[in-house]
């Protein structure tokens, strides 16, 4: 028997009462006795429906920079996991600022690096963040990052990202299961994207259960890739010299992500063979002393580099003596015009969500 089937009957009962709750809530925003506040600029929301680990960030960061190209300077709206204080940020366009990832969190650190004409609002009251911003003239449209589940602020076009290595029909809510809330909440959703491959010519049963769940949704496919593998000393200076799959020789991982096993899969599939792996919580800041075990593992299993993500190396201060590479990973949505006209209309109209989430 597995840990998690012996505990599930110790789950159980705290399993129904997150559930519980989160429904009553939902039911209550639904039916407007909760209100949202809402920002008097459109709003479009980046989430999913599980613990991180789908890819949120990436897209989130395509989304930004589309808005950007279209002359619609963007506010990201984050609660800035992993940084050390909890009071309040606001960032501007091209603002200096000392320890981004300490300051703003780890994700939103990474996705100014990639779009540094975003405004940053960081908060965990992100309609009061969204207001700074305002009060400063900045941001004539916003992103809300991982804001699914935030149903307070009212958004104009809610996206959701699904990972079809992720089957909905057989999770569950937590603690039992990876869910944040009932897989019926995708109702809530203006737009979904399924990220990843459909595997053979079978019928594709994630989409007809996604389509089951929500079938006045748009809905959209994306591949997320790893596009360059480069030299930490290189990416820190913001310089991308490195091919997708260099000849690098045995690699070694180092990550604190919600789901390194895809990053593991990720690597492999670049032909690179992986000789091993240490593998931390979401957002973890790996110690010195973390580094040097690290190392003494690679070495000892034959490796002859470290793979790290971007938004482990947006954290480090210090990089370890051992070769380190960073993975550049890009989003490319295969129904790029339908996407890009939906961005279009949220940045030029705003879009009333027939469900507001």
């Amino acid at each position: 028997m597995s840990l998690s089937s012996g505990l599930s009957p110790l789950l159980a009962v705290p399993g129904l009462i997150y559930e519980s709750l989160v429904r009553t809530r939902n039911t209550l925003y639904s039916k407007r006795l909760l209100l949202q506040r809402r920002l008097p600029r459109p709003v479009c929301s980046v989430g999913n429906l599980t613990l991180g680990g789908t890819g949120k960030t990436p897209l989130v960061i395509h989304v930004a920079e589309f808005l950007l190209r279209l002359g619609a300077v963007p506010a990201l709206l984050s609660r800035g996991y992993g940084r050390i204080s909890a009071e309040p940020v606001v960032v501007g366009p091209g603002e200096e600022i000392a320890e981004a990832a300490p300051t703003l969190g780890d994700e939103p650190a990474l996705m100014r690096r990639h779009v540094p004409g975003l405004w940053i609002g960081i908060s965990a009251d992100r309609y009061a963040a969204g207001l700074k911003i305002l009060q400063r003239n900045g941001a004539p449209a916003f992103v809300l990052d991982d804001g699914f589940q935030h149903r307070r602020l009212y958004r104009d076009l809610d996206l959701v990202l699904l990972d079809r290595t992720q089957p909905l029909e057989k999770n569950r809510v937590l603690p039992l299961g990876t869910l944040r809330e009932p897989v019926t909440g995708l109702s809530r959703a203006h737009g979904i994207v399924i990220q990843g491959a459909r595997q053979g010519n079978d019928p594709d049963a994630f989409l007809d259960i996604v389509r089951k769940l929500n079938p006045r949704a748009q809905i959209f496919h994306c591949v997320q890739d790893i596009d360059a593998l480069v030299p930490f000393s290189s990416w820190k200076d913001s310089t991308r010299d490195g091919p997708a799959a260099p000849d690098i020789g045995p690699a070694f991982l180092v990550a604190g992500v919600g789901n390194p096993e895809r990053f593991r899969r990720d690597i492999a599939m670049l032909g690179i063979p992986v000789r091993g792996a240490r593998f931390y919580r979401d957002h973890y800041k790996p110690t010195e002393r973390d580094w040097r075990q690290c190392e003494q593992e690679a070495r000892k299993a034959g490796a002859a580099v470290f793979i790290t993500t971007e938004k482990d190396a947006i954290k480090i201060e210090r990089p370890p003596q051992f070769p380190l590479l960073v993975s550049v990973q890009r989003t490319r949505v295969i129904e790029a015009g339908a996407f890009a006209r939906m961005l279009q209309d949220l940045a030029w109209h705003g879009r009333p969500g027939h469900d507001a989430a």
